[in-house]
């Protein structure tokens, strides 16, 4: 879904401090000076309305939470030493320094409390992630599998031209416009903005609907090209034609996102896609009663599977319209072509669209020849990615969010030392936290695969070696997510945008040519050498861009994550091994998955990241402040 690299995570801890408040704005308290010297009244106004309403960047754990007294002394001196001295600096650059000043540390403590209310949003919408796999897993196993790579190759269509269309532009590019535009011209003008972007957006997602409906054949077959001959390609077909409208609510529903996150309201917009897996869950279960019961039959019931998918996405986009309300922002239907705002969105997001296009025919060509191999392809690779996406979501977007902030400032402030070393210190965290991630994916593949239910042995054998191959590929791939932050904070989109179109063809001819001779493992195979080639290309630009920037301390924190999680891994392999001499294979058993990953898996996470906590030699945030909390609670106790 969109907009999933606004969550963060929760390895930064709380913090007491204001949260979002109302009151004079700083636009205001400028426009209502009279003198040339500002008052100190006006001058702790200001401050304050900084303090509360401010986004800020995310803090670490050590950071001191600054003292608002001393600020507002600090913004009073310099009222008063202004005024003793006769100086002539207007009002306006006064209460710019003094804001300054104040939001260095202010917006650290705001920031670190959104950052840990929003991580259990992020939490929660993976455990129904993870009920909406389960559900489909076993709705349709067994001989109904070639019935999920149908549902799957055609639901996941919508989306995808959504983002091959708009979709990547407009989360890169819209709200830092629609700051913009608020800033400068007021609320008015960026819900007018806001507006007029929904109408365009709604007549060309519109347009894209349609045609969908029409040409669903043609579509399909970019997805399953040279599938085997039991793919059953007209039910594809017939599913994708209920799913075309998807593509006008995916739109509305990341322009509503934009807006609600512009105002630093996140509930919504992350609760929204736990209301589209709970309503989705429904038709599965709903789907397998009706079949099971006997009241229809096995095709006929489709028709509820095809119905519940568009109204979970329906949903999506209804949850969210009350906060929007709330906040006093008001959508309607304009059109101004002439509105300076789109040429900014235009200008921002056109390279974010070059990579979305880099990466459409990397998608078809990898379900193309994974459906090549087995009509089960498409199936198995989704339900692989279900886990190789959970270590990325939880613990390597929140890093890569909360450094995209700091490069921010770094590079506006001019600030390129220290610019330098939050580069290097986020890839340092990122490949610290992920290669133990890929480790453990690879020991516990079978176990993580079982936990999903629904599959038959060759089915579960197969997608659990499909996950074990892909996971090589997880630390470049969250490698390569922080380093698209990094080229946006250096404001050269083209530089990541290069690297993927070159990523894009070499994982193309990599598939095509090889998926014939060496099968469907291939397919995850290519991820990592087309994640490989993004982060070489991008790394040696930015290199060029900015200097050396310590990447030999970054190589020395990977091979000190190898040494740690070969070390955990190596103790869940030996537990499994135990559990399976012991208790038996664990099969298909969604209980024995369950109590297998319990038994060895959070054994060989501690060895593999506590044992880098106690030698002081861990890099990994999240890890960190939760055995700092447990460490604590101990010696309390």
């Amino acid at each position: 879904m969109p907009g999933e690299e606004s969550r963060i995570g929760a390895h930064f801890a709380p913090r007491d401090g204001r949260g979002s408040g109302s009151g004079v704005r700083p636009n205001a308290a400028h426009g209502n000076a009279t003198s040339s010297s500002p008052g100190e009244t006006a001058v702790f106004l200001a401050a304050a309305q900084r303090g509360s309403t401010e986004r800020g960047r995310e803090t670490s754990l050590s950071t001191t939470a600054p003292d608002e007294t001393a600020v507002y002394l600090t913004a009073a001196k310099r009222s008063r030493l202004s005024s003793n001295s006769h100086a002539e600096s207007p009002l306006k650059d006064e209460l710019e320094e003094c804001l300054r000043e104040e939001t260095e540390e202010e917006v650290e403590r705001l920031a670190a409390r959104k950052a840990n209310s929003t991580s259990i949003l992020v939490i929660l919408s993976r455990i129904t992630g993870f009920g909406r796999t389960m559900a489909q897993a076993n709705a349709l196993s067994g001989a109904l599998m070639s019935v999920a790579s149908c549902y799957t190759v055609a639901a996941g269509m919508p989306n995808m031209l959504y983002e091959l269309v708009m979709g990547g532009m407009l989360v890169t590019s819209f709200l830092p416009v629609y700051l913009s535009v608020r800033n400068n011209r007021g609320r008015e003008a960026s819900a007018e903005y806001a507006s007029n972007l929904l109408t365009i957006l709604l007549v060309i997602m519109g347009v894209l609907s349609v045609l969908s409906f029409i040409f669903a054949g043609p579509i399909i077959w970019t997805q399953s090209a040279g599938a085997s001959a039991d793919f059953d390609f007209d039910l594809a077909v017939w599913f994708f034609r209920f799913f075309a409208f998807e593509v006008i609510l995916y739109g509305v529903s990341s322009v509503v996102s934009g807006v609600l996150n512009a105002e630093r309201d996140y509930f919504a917009s992350n609760a929204a896609p736990m209301v589209n897996n709970i309503i989705t869950i429904a038709s599965f279960m709903l789907y397998s009663l009706v079949v099971k019961g006997g009241l229809l039959a096995w095709d006929q019931a489709l028709i509820i599977l095809a119905v519940g998918n568009p109204l979970g996405v329906v949903s999506q986009v209804l949850i969210q319209l009350p906060a929007l309300r709330r906040h006093g922002v008001r959508l309607r239907l304009k059109i101004d072509l002439h509105d300076p705002a789109l040429r900014e969105t235009l200008a921002i997001g056109l390279p974010t669209l070059i990579v979305t296009f880099a990466s459409y025919p990397t998608n078809a060509v990898q379900s193309s020849c994974a459906l090549q191999v087995t009509s089960s392809g498409a199936a198995i690779a989704y339900y692989s990615r279900v886990w190789y996406v959970l270590p990325f979501s939880i613990l390597a977007i929140p890093i890569s969010v909360t450094m995209f902030t700091e490069l921010s400032n770094y590079r506006v402030a001019e600030r390129m030392d220290a610019y330098r070393r939050a580069l290097s210190s986020g890839m340092r965290k990122i490949i610290f936290t992920m290669i133990p991630c890929a480790l453990l994916l690879i020991v516990f593949a079978p176990v993580l695969v079982a936990l999903l239910g629904g599959f038959d042995a060759e089915d579960a054998a197969m997608t659990a070696t499909y996950l074990q191959v892909q996971a090589v590929a997880l630390p470049l791939y969250a490698l390569s997510t922080y380093l698209q932050k990094v080229c946006s904070s250096l404001m050269k989109m083209k530089i990541y945008a290069f690297a993927a179109c070159v990523a894009a063809a070499t994982q193309v001819v990599f598939c095509i040519v090889l998926t014939p001779v060496y099968g469907l493992y291939v397919v995850p195979l290519s991820s990592t050498f087309h994640f490989l080639a993004v982060d070489v290309v991008t790394l040696l630009s930015i290199r060029r861009e900015v200097g050396s920037f310590g990447f030999s301390s970054v190589m020395l924190s990977g091979a000190r994550a190898l040494v740690f999680g070969l070390l955990g891994s190596a103790v869940g392999a030996g537990l499994l091994i135990l559990l399976t001499t012991v208790v038996g294979p664990v099969g298909g058993s969604m209980l024995r998955g369950l109590m297998y990953a319990a038994l060895a898996g959070l054994p060989a996470l501690l060895v593999a990241y506590g044992s880098a906590y106690a030698l002081g030699r861990s890099e990994a945030p999240f890890f960190d402040a939760l055995f700092s909390r447990v460490s604590r609670a101990l010696h309390r106790g």
